[in-house]
């Protein structure tokens, strides 16, 4: 068994990063974080096996990771056990028979959104959840819708021929594009939101705003492939440690 392949663990550092964002926005290192981070990587082994369990009839692999998860997750607080348990509950639905959300078009995008951007609130939550964490919750959801729907595009004709009705393959490409632009649109203006709320600085929205208008027109003047799907991943991550910087340095100044 490579334990990349099964458990897609080349994946995890780009949404790891949201447990890493939401935790130092609060609170400084401590074994907190790594009880986190190894809830995070168990959760995620087991949504990515899961998925492959459905899809490709593969060897029942999420079995080990769903155990582990089960384990640790009474060493987390209340708040983090509970959001814990609603991402376990989505990947579930997500890719499961009968419910499989993944088949339905709308509400599979959204489990995709909601469920890797919980992440960020898990590590967040490592004291009380407050308005600030929600608005950031909603900014990361909408960086991740876009990320969701460039992924079904690219993944069109694939799941057409399996017969999958996700949302791209439901509306088309072009509409879906609209949705796109849509959510980046949301994203800055939540970003500005979060400046006129003196929760962050200028450069956050800054940064924001481009990585906004340069995926608006990449989305809208290229072809939106498997390069594109990458492009998003990078710049994505290198926006996000851009805020990860700026966040820590408010944080401590």
């Amino acid at each position: 068994m490579k334990i990349n392949e099964v458990y897609k663990v080349k994946a995890w550092y780009y949404y790891l990063g949201f447990i890493l964002l939401g935790f130092f926005m609060n609170y400084s290192f401590s074994l907190t974080l790594l009880i986190l981070l190894l809830a995070g990587s168990f959760m995620l082994a087991y949504a990515y096996s899961f998925n492959d369990f459905w899809d490709k009839r593969k060897k029942a692999y999420f079995v080990l990771p769903l155990v582990l998860s089960i384990l640790i997750i009474p060493f987390l607080n209340q708040t983090q056990i509970l959001l814990a348990l609603i991402f376990l509950f989505i990947v579930t639905i997500y890719s499961a028979k009968p419910i499989r959300l993944k088949a339905k078009p709308f509400l599979s995008s959204f489990c995709n959104g909601i469920g890797f951007s919980v992440l960020f609130l898990l590590g967040y939550s490592v004291k009380s959840l407050d308005f600030r964490g929600f608005i950031f919750f909603l900014l990361f959801f909408c960086f991740n819708m876009v990320a969701q729907f460039i992924h079904e595009i690219v993944d069109l004709k694939e799941d057409r021929k399996n017969r999958i009705i996700t949302t791209a393959v439901f509306l088309g490409e072009d509409k879906i594009k609209t949705t796109c632009y849509t959510f980046l649109l949301i994203a800055f203006l939540l970003s500005f939101y979060l400046f006129y709320l003196e929760f962050v600085g200028f450069i956050f929205v800054l940064a924001t705003l481009f990585f906004v208008l340069f995926f608006t027109y990449k989305i809208h003047k290229k072809k939106i492939d498997r390069r594109l799907r990458k492009e998003y991943k990078l710049f994505g991550l290198i926006v996000g440690v851009i805020y990860f910087i700026l966040l820590f340095l408010s944080r401590i100044g």
